[in-house]
């Protein structure tokens, strides 16, 4: 369990007795300083962060100064459990420093499919992105989606029903071309109740 820490604790008792406010900036400097010697992980959702350096590398934006948003972001707070309430919004707080409305046009967190499926897309380090969802929501789409500055093609994770990747491509248009009647047979044979079209 995440041991508490009090700000107060961290100032001379004389001005406590005296009823001295500690100086708000002070105060979040020490709160963010503690915060960070415990580890941010203990406050702000690991995969949320990774996630986030991820796209930042992805759209070649610079990754901003996480001590300097934590700072920010303990201003007003006097504790570790309000920290950890507050910290649900640290990626954002992030993304409003390198322009978040930039940031999700080069770098979105979703993309919208064919029929209307909005599809979360996965950022991992030194990776091309990559996106999962069922091969039917696919059909209709002929070109592979393209995101980021250089409209790199997002990896596509192909889907059968239970939810297992039957295909994984960056292009969408060949994999229909020469792929897909191998596929859609094995498909038809196991999942006899869906659709698999001939030309999707």
């Amino acid at each position: 369990m995440l041991d508490d820490v009090d700000l107060l604790s961290g100032f001379p008792l004389d001005d406590i007795a005296r009823g001295a406010v500690p100086d708000a900036q002070a105060a979040a400097e020490m709160l963010a300083q503690k915060a960070l010697e415990a580890g941010v992980e203990r406050f702000v959702d690991v995969d949320a962060l990774a996630e986030f350096k991820a796209r930042v590398e992805f759209a070649g934006f610079d990754m901003p100064d996480v001590s300097q948003a934590m700072c920010e972001l303990c201003f007003g707070l006097r504790s570790f459990s309000e920290l950890k309430k507050a910290a649900v919004s640290f990626v954002s707080v992030l993304e409003q420093k390198i322009g978040a409305r930039r940031f999700h046009e080069v770098a979105p967190a979703s993309i919208r499919l064919q029929k209307g499926r909005l599809t979360k897309i996965h950022y991992e380090r030194g990776k091309p992105p990559w996106i999962a969802s069922r091969l039917q929501d696919f059909f209709g789409m002929r070109d592979t989606p393209r995101i980021g500055p250089e409209r790199t093609p997002v990896v596509v994770h192909l889907l059968a029903p239970n939810q297992r990747a039957v295909q994984t491509t960056t292009d969408l248009a060949g994999f229909w071309e020469r792929l897909y009647p191998e596929v859609r047979r094995e498909l038809m044979r196991r999942y006899p109740r869906h659709a698999w079209p001939e030309r999707p």
